[in-house]
């Protein structure tokens, strides 16, 4: 007879922005095949820049946090059936910090700690290697949902490329010209390798309707704009492509497009910088860089063996929760 899975109940904690939601349901994904799951939601209340200045510092003095979270956050929800939290993003760390010390429940974070005191952090889950007092998983890539990494099964026809773009970051200072050229080039790569080409951006992304107004746009190529109604959604564009081109600021963007297991190139200005983890990702042959202002080249490395996320998050769940 098979063995039933222990329950698990997750309290995840959101500000409704995708870069911080998206991880943390990727978490929640991978616990499905260890765990029965259910999941709760708790949205974080509006919260200013000094305030989390304020608790971040606090957080090296437990009591003071106890107190000063709970005059912050005012209403804490009341002890329900949770046995964990899951959170992504600096506010929601916080206040799932206020949560789980009133609780006395385990918190699973999902990104970098920020000089937020790791004693109080029962694991960390990145992609870069931190020093931390919390327990910590590092991963190939930061965690994405399930609806991405189970495309790595795909044949890929190499019929159709994708264009993601993100929008200017202090890293990526892109221009409006900047994203004009990107889609230039794009057109022109498609052309040049009889391709279907599918172009898609994020809500980040400047406004760029003038330009695709005055700008004839060729029969083989799609515009799947998030403004736009029937857009199709990333993961029905990346089912579809094979090769695929993203702006090199958008870190869930890119995580998510590499564990399609999809050949992938990130787009840079001659002003980027080169973060940490892209580094790490062309030191993995996961991705390959393109110059916005140079032709752009088919993308030719994958490489998918490394890209499990499932194995390393549920163990460091058995390790916290002991079962």
């Amino acid at each position: 007879m098979m063995k039933s899975k222990p329950s698990l109940a997750v309290l995840l904690i959101h500000d409704q922005r995708a870069g911080h939601l998206n991880p943390s349901l990727g978490v929640y994904d991978c616990l499905e095949t260890a765990y029965a799951t259910t999941l709760n939601k708790a949205e974080t209340p509006d919260i200013k820049k000094w305030q989390i200045s304020l608790l971040k510092k606090l957080s090296w003095y437990p009591y003071l946090f106890d107190l000063c979270s709970r005059i912050v956050f005012k209403d804490l929800p009341p002890k329900q059936n949770i046995d964990c939290i899951i959170c992504s993003g600096m506010p929601n760390l916080l206040y799932g910090l206020a949560i789980s010390r009133k609780l006395k429940v385990p918190i699973f974070y999902a990104g970098d700690l920020r000089k937020v005191n790791g004693q109080l952090v029962n694991c960390t889950i990145t992609a870069i290697e931190q020093t931390t007092d919390s327990d910590q998983v590092v991963l190939t890539t930061p965690p994405v949902k399930k609806d991405f990494f189970t495309l790595q099964e795909d044949q890929l026809d190499q019929t159709t490329a994708l264009l993601v773009l993100g929008g200017p970051t202090d890293e990526h200072p892109f221009s409006s010209e900047d994203f004009e050229k990107m889609i230039e080039k794009f057109i022109a790569f498609c052309a040049q390798n009889q391709l279907k080409g599918l172009i898609t951006n994020s809500r980040r992304t400047p406004n760029l309707e003038d330009y695709f107004q005055k700008t004839p746009i060729p029969s083989n190529i799609q515009l799947h704009l998030v403004q736009t109604e029937n857009a199709l959604s990333l993961v029905q564009l990346i089912k579809q492509s094979s090769y695929i081109f993203v702006t090199e600021d958008s870190t869930s963007m890119l995580a998510e497009t590499i564990q399609s297991g999809r050949l992938v190139s990130s787009i840079y200005s001659s002003k980027s910088i080169l973060e940490t983890l892209n580094r790490k990702y062309l030191q993995y042959n996961l991705i390959q860089r393109q110059n916005l202002t140079e032709n752009f080249k088919r993308p030719e490395l994958k490489n998918t063996q490394d890209l499990d996320l499932i194995g390393p998050i549920v163990q460091a769940f058995k390790r916290n929760l002991g079962y």
